[in-house]
This record gives structure tokens, C-alpha cells and sequence, in this order.
């Protein structure tokens, strides 16, 4: 098991990661990991750019504060990561990101589609789950109910018009997910814009 030290250290780096990779802009998105049975997770408001040991925040796993610098307050979304945390027992990492290709099938109302060798070995499916706004209880339902009605080797979902949730073992193989989904959604689109023409 990690130790929040640990934690605190991979949600800094992969955040940054994540930020510089295209994956979201501005202080959208959010992640977090699970330490025991305290999650530490990112601040609302907080450009993932920007995460640093000060802006992290400590709650346990019914989402009551354990850690939480002064001006703060946790993500939005952490309804929506504790739920994970909770159907799935395996999953100790968490990423959401709003990456443009994955976020634009889902618009159109499409599924990625899984065309690549690695993207069929390593995701197979990404499931969409409904619209709702964000930070919302529908939303966090949402998200439950399409974890928990998925196949354990699935560790991606898509959050219609909004964003990805990648959950994973570990914070490396959770962003690896998140970048894979993102890129095959990526090649997907020029594939199909290339049969146009």
C-alpha cells in the first residue's frame, strides 16, 4: 500500500502530466488516489498545472475532511471518485481529464472506436455514461452505475460532452489509460477523415 507521502507525490507528478499532454485545460479535471482508507485527491478550482503539496486534500472514503488548507475546498468531482473507489475494491488511482477527441465522439453520440493493435490489447471498450452536469449527484450516479455494469478489464469510462475517468491499480497504468484512450480516439478521427477523402 502507498503511503500518503507517496500519494501526495504521483498526484503532483501525473497531474502536471496530464496538463502538459493535452489532456485538460485551464482548472478543469481532477485526480486523486486512495491510501488505505484515505483518499487524497486535488482542489477545486486549481489548474492541475499548479498542483503542489499545498493545494492536496485528505478525506476518507464517506468523503469527510480529514486534511484541507485554509481557501480550499476539494474537487467537485470527489462524489464521483469516492463511488469508483467504492465499486471497484482493485482501483486505487484515479484520473479525469477533458481530452478534445474522446469528448468529441461522445458529443456525437458515438463511441470511441477501438481501431489500434494496443488499443484492442490494452482498453478494448471505453462505455459512455449519460449526461449530467458536472459536480452533480445524477452525474456521480451515472458514473457509478456505468463502473459497476462494466467488465473488470475495462478501466476507462467516458462522461458524455465532458470527459474521461481513467481508474487503474496503480497512478502510472491510470494515466497510460487515460493518454491510450485519448490517443485512440485521436487516430480514430483521422482514419475516418482520411476515408472521407
Amino acid at each position: 500500500m502507498n503511503t500518503l507521502e507517496q500519494c501526495r507525490k504521483e498526484i503532483i507528478q501525473y497531474s502536471r502530466l496530464a496538463y502538459a499532454r493535452g489532456l485538460v485545460t485551464a482548472a478543469g479535471g481532477n485526480v486523486s488516489m486512495r491510501c488505505g482508507d484515505q483518499v487524497v485527491i486535488t482542489a477545486s478550482d486549481v489548474s492541475l498545472r499548479d498542483v503542489s503539496d499545498e493545494t492536496l486534500i485528505v478525506c476518507d472514503l464517506d468523503g469527510k475532511l480529514i486534511s484541507c488548507p485554509e481557501g480550499l475546498r476539494p474537487s467537485k468531482e470527489t462524489v464521483l471518485h469516492l463511488k469508483v473507489y467504492r465499486a471497484r475494491a482493485d482501483v486505487t488511482s484515479i484520473i479525469h481529464v477533458h481530452p478534445p477527441y474522446s469528448v468529441g465522439y461522445s458529443i456525437n453520440d458515438r463511441k470511441i472506436p477501438v481501431l489500434t493493435a494496443s488499443s484492442k490489447m490494452k482498453i478494448n471498450d471505453v462505455p459512455v455514461a449519460g449526461y449530467a452536469n458536472p459536480g452533480s449527484e445524477e452525474l456521480s450516479g451515472y458514473v457509478e452505475k456505468t463502473v459497476k455494469s462494466a467488465p473488470e478489464y475495462i478501466h476507462a469510462i467516458v462522461l458524455k460532452a465532458h470527459g474521461i475517468i481513467a481508474y487503474e491499480k496503480s497512478m502510472s497504468s491510470c494515466f497510460d489509460i487515460a493518454e491510450l484512450v485519448e490517443d485512440t480516439a485521436h487516430i480514430a478521427y483521422i482514419s475516418e477523415t482520411l476515408a472521407r477523402k
